[in-house]
């Protein structure tokens, strides 16, 4: 099986700012920033966010060029998961990740990629502390 074009990356960051952890809107906003800047048309992104009570949201973006989505949770080490489809090649999931990271204000990092269409598909890589 030959493998597919992008990728999946599933991430963690821990030690986010909880300002920005709780706040739908910042949220949207980072994951929408993170999709524009892989050159989807504006035109076609979508996206949804739904706030849990007491705490915690999640939120997905869709776009022609990636998805991401993200699980917050304020209560355990101010910590959220992140999910990351890229449909092409040439896209630099580090950078992505790490504009994620900056935009919560992680102090730390830890991220999966799955190499799809492979035999051997998850291969494991730690991302640096980033510093908020």
């Amino acid at each position: 099986m030959e493998a597919v074009p992008g990728g999946r990356w599933v991430a963690e960051i821990y030690g986010c700012d909880l300002d920005v952890l709780e706040n739908p809107k910042m949220v949207e906003a980072a994951l929408l920033d993170a999709v524009m800047r892989l050159g989807a048309p504006k035109d076609s992104v979508q996206s949804v966010v739904y706030k849990f009570h007491p705490q915690g949201l999640s939120a997905a973006v869709v776009s022609p060029v990636a998805a991401v989505m993200i699980h917050t949770w304020p209560e355990d080490n101010a910590s959220a998961t992140l999910d990351l489809y890229f449909y092409r090649d040439g896209v630099d999931p580090e950078e992505v990740l790490k504009g994620l990271s900056r935009a919560f204000g992680a102090k730390k990092e830890s991220a999966f990629r799955y190499w799809r269409g492979t035999e051997h598909a998850i291969r494991r890589r730690t991302l640096g502390a980033t510093g908020g």
